[in-house]
């Protein structure tokens, strides 16, 4: 019987800082609880009159990487909940979909949390719809688009944004986290870095991650720099300042009336806004409101300035 066939999938963490096959004692026990609370819960999304019943599910910690192999002898185990799934209306679903199910809405967490960057957010604008409105697209504040099924979607709105804070806390740079499942031939897989580990276990950005932190919120601020790039559907310019490229918007009107001065340096005028997706004010990158774009270098010496008032 081949690997796919003796398990559902897994979930490991890969690195230099377990290539050994060890981890922390209490690491290790944090990530087991976290796995067996993360699947349990949506195993209960799915067949919630299991609640009802104290069922178990094996995992079998691999050497290599530290691996959680989730499946093997899961019948066995899982047989008090295949007996009630069999009394309700799951008598077609066995209890291994349920579970492959469980691991695959995971991977989707994972996946919305880092194209949203905050589990928080539960409600969509300016969606997309395909295949007869069963994949849902989700607009990330890049103009981004990830195309959700509709079921893994109303798994991730029903799921508390601390759900995967116990094994996200365990990633480390070197120490990454991967969610895997076995799809017929197919391993379908889901890492999540250090990169990304913030968005699952709701860490403070230290501040002195903060770019350039001198820019406080509410600042009235002239900034020079370069106008990078222009996005009419988003409705934000970038402009490149002290090697960084800083989101700009319009206080007012489309940015249509600025392209004149795209790819030149520039006078920004307006005020920043450390303002997040959520309305907090803590976000790491400033963005600048801006109401006034000043050209300092053109091929017409007499062109004119750009303003709110134009």
């Amino acid at each position: 019987m081949g690997k796919e066939e003796q398990q559902i999938g897994y979930v490991k963490y890969s690195g230099k800082l377990v290539q050994d096959g060890y981890m922390d004692a209490r690491k290790s026990a944090q990530a087991l609880l976290g796995v067996d609370e993360a699947v349990r819960f949506f195993v209960l999304q799915q067949a919630p009159e299991l609640r009802e019943i104290d069922f178990e599910f094996p995992v079998k910690v691999k050497k290599g990487s530290w691996e959680i192999v989730i499946g093997g002898i899961l019948l066995a185990y899982g047989v008090k909940a295949a007996q009630k799934m069999a009394e309700n209306d799951f008598k077609d679903i066995g209890i291994k979909d349920v579970f492959k199910k469980a691991i695959s809405a995971i991977q989707w967490v994972i996946r919305i949390g880092k194209h949203m960057g905050d589990l928080e957010i539960k409600k969509f604008e300016n969606v997309k719809f395909k295949d007869n409105n069963n994949l849902i697209g989700l607009r990330n504040s890049q103009g981004e688009y990830l195309y959700v099924p509709k079921e893994f979607l109303e798994f991730y709105v029903s799921t508390k944004p601390a759900l995967l804070k116990k094994v996200s806390e365990v990633v480390e740079e070197e120490r990454s986290l991967i969610v895997g499942l076995y799809q017929g031939e197919e391993l379908v897989e889901e890492v999540l870095t250090r990169r990304h580990r913030q968005i699952f276990t709701h860490e403070k950005e230290e501040v002195e991650n903060l770019l350039f932190p001198e820019l406080e919120h509410g600042q009235e601020v002239v900034l020079e720099g370069e106008l990078s790039r222009g996005n009419e559907m988003t409705n934000t310019m970038g402009l490149g300042y002290q090697g960084h490229v800083l989101t700009a918007v319009p206080e007012v009107g489309s940015i249509v009336r600025y392209k004149p001065s795209l790819f030149l340096r520039c006078k920004m005028h307006g005020r920043v806004s450390r303002e997040d997706e959520k309305g907090r004010l803590d976000a790491r990158r400033p963005k600048i409101i801006f109401n006034r774009i000043e050209p300092l270098e053109s091929e017409d010496e007499n062109q004119s300035l750009f303003t709110k008032n134009i």
